[in-house]
């Protein structure tokens, strides 16, 4: 069944601007990208015209914890709930008492606290939330987050590309193999049973929560088995301090996490040069975050081809601090994409509202649309088949409806896309889900 979709504008990444062309579609593939005039309707089974509007490829993000969306705070249904609450509330006040409750690590326990207070069933249904919240927003893969397994199952049910990846924390040498044990089992398992639309990475979650042992292990596992590693790097100024110091108040979250206090395997050394040393850095890893790092090391990051994560809405919220556009293109041109996080701590899962919040006319209408498309998709290494509208690629496109005086470059000012298409099915119609449809 081959489809036509007209539109005033296609922007496919690739560098082009089509106006009034028709995106062709078969079996769910992209066929290709011809003047709306040259269509012969007796060659397609469906022809939809979309005006005045721009077709787009889906969005990638890059960093996600979906399973936050829609924290349960204080709703306690049941007195084992309750229980559950007042025993989490006294735990953190015991191991944080003295920290502001605005601090990066008071807030993180926060967010720990109400996640472990809910129910499987509540867990689940915040991170559908968080799905349909990507889909309705334009995105159509996402990196998502959690050490958690359970939400395997549903993401390779549902239509969007995922990439998984496992969070990882050790405390000594003993429950560095414990973890990695656990995970590579895992691993294997969910490997055999996932779908064309689900990948498997490893997450280890920074360096002041997992043990030397762990990471030497990952480095080695990742090389042989061609995995992508992601990790927070010079997230805060506690892992900062922590580097500095020996110790920080990241080792009071730590603590209430149910770690053991670590202290830097090396000396005077800053985030980048720790990684080097672990010999984590390489063209596999992406660094989420990034706010503390000093030019030396995003110096290092560039000679070592690492990718990023940017998330710049949540660096400002918890931490008050951020790398700045202009910088993150310098260092990492043509290696970085962005992420939202969670719900916990931003105000909506938006990659156009992230983009929005740093570009400043810094970016213009189609190189900014490569750095939520293409570009992240090359990261993850799925660009064969996602982050542009070429020939043979997955018909994943978003379509943005526009005012009458509105051209393409009014992209940059919608807030979500009215229509967006999955593997050539439309997952999301006029701004309302249509995935069983």
């Amino acid at each position: 069944m081959t489809r036509a979709y007209k539109a005033k504008w296609i922007i496919p990444s690739d560098g082009n601007i089509y106006e009034d062309c028709a995106l062709i579609v078969d079996e769910g593939k992209v066929q290709e990208i011809i003047k709306a005039e040259n269509l012969d309707e007796a060659n397609y089974s469906h022809i939809k015209d979309f005006n005045n509007a721009i077709i787009t490829p889906g969005f990638v993000n890059l960093h996600n914890h979906l399973q936050y969306s829609d924290l349960q705070k204080g709703k306690a249904k049941n007195l084992r709930a309750r229980l559950k609450r007042l025993y989490t509330i006294f735990k953190k006040h015991y191991f944080l008492a003295g920290i502001s409750k605005k601090s990066f690590v008071y807030r993180l326990a926060n967010l720990l606290s109400d996640y472990f207070c809910m129910t499987r069933e509540e867990k689940i249904a915040s991170f559908k939330k968080g799905v349909e919240l990507s889909l309705l927003n334009g995105t159509t893969c996402v990196a998502q987050l959690s050490k958690e397994s359970k939400y395997f199952d549903i993401l390779n049910e549902m239509p969007l590309k995922t990439y998984l990846f496992f969070e990882l924390f050790s405390d000594s040498v003993e429950s560095s193999k414990d973890e990695f044990r656990n995970i590579k089992k895992k691993i294997d398992k969910l490997l055999k049973q996932k779908s064309q639309n689900t990948f498997v990475g490893i997450a280890p979650h920074s360096i002041c929560c997992v043990h030397k042992r762990l990471f030497k292990i990952l480095v080695k596992y990742c090389k042989k088995n061609n995995i992508l590693m992601t990790i927070r790097l010079a997230e805060s100024q506690e892992e900062i301090d922590w580097l500095k110091h020996g110790f920080s108040d990241i080792d009071l979250l730590n603590e209430f996490s149910g770690n053991k206090k670590m202290e830097p395997v090396f000396k005077d050394l800053s985030s980048a040069q720790y990684l080097e040393a672990l010999g984590v850095l390489s063209k596999q890893l992406i660094v989420s975050y990034g706010n503390f790092l000093s030019a030396f090391d995003l110096d290092l990051l560039y000679k070592n081809k690492v990718a990023l994560a940017y998330c710049p809405r949540v660096s400002d919220n918890l931490h008050n601090k951020k790398l700045d556009l202009q910088t993150v293109l310098e260092y990492f041109p043509n290696r970085f994409g962005f992420g939202v996080n969670s719900m916990a701590f931003n105000q909506d899962l938006s990659l156009l509202n992230e983009l929005r919040y740093v570009n400043n006319g810094i970016l213009d209408v189609v190189e900014a649309l490569r750095y939520l498309t293409i570009i992240p998709a090359k990261i993850l290494r799925l660009n064969n088949v996602i982050g542009s509208l070429e020939a043979d690629k997955d018909a994943d496109f978003n379509v943005f409806e526009l005012d009458e005086n509105e051209d393409y470059k009014a992209l940059l000012d919608k807030q979500k896309p009215s229509h967006v298409y999955i593997n050539g099915r439309r997952v999301v119609k006029r701004g309302e889900l249509n995935i069983k449809n």
